[in-house]
């Protein structure tokens, strides 16, 4: 069984599987093609990715990889927690800049589909994160892309503090000097 929470974006999915516990422990799923498309999620995973975040504060993002060679992501933590951004980057859509935060641990069990259209930020909250991306399409670095967090006209709720971050990131351009492409006709969920 699969609980969902509703956004702000209706392209944006946060959900859970429905955990079973024991004197063992627990166990979950982390994917299932046949619930996705239940959920009206088509999501042909290509690659699965871990980043072992060792530093509360860390800051992932930003990111995105612009067309012909966008991306869905679902994301999830299997230890730690974190703060999950999900940004509206589709030119001519109602919600274009806005952008929602989701508290994701290995204790809530919250996975988020970020579709195509959308960039994503991640911030560590404690140390010794276990994170979990499955992605339907290769990372290609012609295409990726970064975007500051710092951009005012996002305007993402994030205290200015001292962010273990990578040099991509913290040279990033605003979303006005990128050339993000992405446009509402061009996303598919």
């Amino acid at each position: 069984m699969v609980i969902m929470e509703k956004t702000l974006f209706p392209e944006v999915k946060v959900f859970k599987f429905e955990e079973k516990i024991d004197n063992r422990g627990f166990k979950y799923k982390s994917f299932s093609e046949k619930e996705f498309l239940e959920m009206n999620i088509d999501f042909k995973m290509k690659e699965e990715i871990v980043y072992n975040i060792r530093n509360k504060n860390t800051l992932y993002g930003i990111h995105l990889q612009n067309e012909p060679k966008v991306q869905q992501k679902i994301v999830s933590l299997v230890y730690g927690k974190g703060i999950d951004y999900v940004i509206d980057l589709r030119k001519g859509s109602k919600t274009y800049k806005k952008w929602i935060s989701v508290e994701i641990s290995g204790d809530n069990y919250k996975h988020i589909l970020v579709p195509n259209g959308f960039g994503h930020l991640f911030r560590s909250t404690t140390d010794n994160v276990v994170m979990l991306f499955k992605i339907d399409e290769e990372f290609d670095s012609e295409y990726s892309r970064t975007i500051s967090y710092k951009d005012p006209e996002i305007a993402l709720d994030i205290l200015n503090r001292k962010f273990v971050m990578s040099e991509n990131d913290k040279k990033a351009p605003c979303l006005q000097e990128s050339d993000c492409n992405f446009a509402l006709t061009k996303v598919s969920t």
